[in-house]
């Protein structure tokens, strides 16, 4: 049931992620798809890219609040699927980009923040605008399309982890999922042909991409595409139990190429933003880290930034004890006598809660996770995660992170 503020105006916020653990009950007849990388350089030797504009939760400007429509910010019912353990990620001939934009679109490598055109002026949200009443979809400006990469790439280089780069290609697939959510205000990995503006080419889209949906009774045409990539990040409005998946795949060690998508919309009542970041892809990720001193993926991690967290947010963890082959990840672990330690500086241990974890494959297939009652910015604590077993051997890790 939708919930409505008592105030002038409400806006709410939707994100669905995608699970590429069971493909015959999620995907239908979509191959089941991963990216991956080459990295040349050390994972510990990578440092972090500068720092973009910092980009506001969605919806959480102007004191604007956010809110659980029939209670469906959480993952549909792909996140529910069972773990096809013994399944392989198939072989695609998907072309990939190799790169020479550095990451960019159209190699627009030099360009900060918005492209001005050839009038000096800046470029607005898209090349080509969608029209959703006419079941058209738009395509998104260099310019938004970078700040969404620039976004992504900036908090996986924290991580050290490397960076993934635009694939025009996919435009496409992205711009019909984002029109079909736009069109009929509502998410799902598999809309079915009794969607408006439904076609194949939509539904390979969504079944492969982090979705969201915002709306909103005042003009949201304004916002910022990487505001997107926050939300999905933080997982704030996923419901319970929360699987982190849109997370687990923006930072998926494997992920090497994305695309984005979206649909403003006016439906004659509410603004609508329909989106999507296409990042399951059919590239091969066996072997891809094999040169990599990557052992885990931690959230938050090192120096992070201080809106990518608060007490509602939970913090994260995933082992990477394999790094020829990304599905074997997701067997020989066991979470259920891990513990998790945060001290502070004055030697205080801060309080643990409500600890979760799966084998699922939303990116790598594990995943430990827990909220944590206190953190404060600027203040740097020490994280120990112990007695995760690996082949029936204890493992611990430890590593450190400050809000900045």
């Amino acid at each position: 049931m939708k919930k409505l503020f008592l105030a002038a105006f409400f806006v709410f916020v939707f994100f669905v992620s995608c699970s590429n653990n069971n493909k015959d009950n999620i995907y239908g007849d979509f191959e089941d798809v991963d990216g991956d990388y080459h990295s040349e350089t050390a994972d510990e030797d990578r440092p972090a890219a500068e720092r973009p504009d910092e980009a506001p939760m969605p919806g959480g400007s102007g004191g604007n609040e956010s809110s659980d429509p029939s209670g469906s910010t959480g993952s549909k019912d792909d996140d529910n699927a069972e773990n096809d353990e013994d399944s392989e990620p198939e072989d695609g001939d998907e072309d990939v980009n190799d790169g020479e934009n550095n990451g960019t679109p159209d190699g627009d490598s030099d360009s900060d923040g918005e492209k001005p055109d050839e009038n000096g002026e800046e470029e607005g949200v898209y090349a080509l605008d969608p029209d959703v009443g006419s079941c058209t979809s738009g395509i998104p400006s260099d310019s938004e399309k970078k700040k969404v990469l620039d976004r992504i790439n900036y908090l996986r280089s924290i991580h050290k982890l490397s960076p993934v780069v635009y694939d025009d290609k996919d435009d496409e697939i992205a711009a019909e999922c984002a029109l079909v959510i736009a069109a009929n205000e509502q998410l799902s990995h598999t809309p079915d042909s009794s969607w408006k503006c439904w076609s194949q080419v939509a539904y390979d889209g969504c079944s492969s991409s982090n979705i969201h949906i915002e709306m909103a009774s005042y003009d949201i045409s304004s916002t910022n595409s990487a505001d997107i990539v926050d939300g999905f990040m933080t997982e704030e409005y996923q419901g319970e139990p929360k699987t982190l998946g849109h997370r687990r795949w923006l930072i998926d060690p494997w992920l090497t190429h994305i695309a984005f998508g979206r649909a403003d919309y006016y439906d004659g009542k509410y603004f609508v933003i329909g989106s999507a970041i296409k990042l399951i892809n059919d590239d091969d990720g066996t072997g891809a880290i094999a040169g990599s001193d990557i052992k885990f993926v931690a959230y938050p991690f090192e120096n992070y930034p201080k809106e990518l967290y608060n007490d509602n947010i939970m913090m994260s963890f995933t082992v990477i004890k394999d790094k020829f082959s990304k599905y074997s990840n997701g067997t020989g672990i066991n979470f259920a006598s891990a513990t998790i330690a945060i001290i502070d500086p004055d030697n205080k241990t801060m309080k643990v809660k409500n600890i979760e974890s799966d084998t699922d494959a939303y990116g790598v297939p594990n995943n430990l996770r827990w909220y944590v009652e206190g953190i404060k910015p600027n203040v740097k604590y020490n994280v120990t995660v112990s007695d995760i077993m690996i082949n029936n051997n204890p493992e611990f890790y430890q590593y450190w992170f400050e809000l900045k």
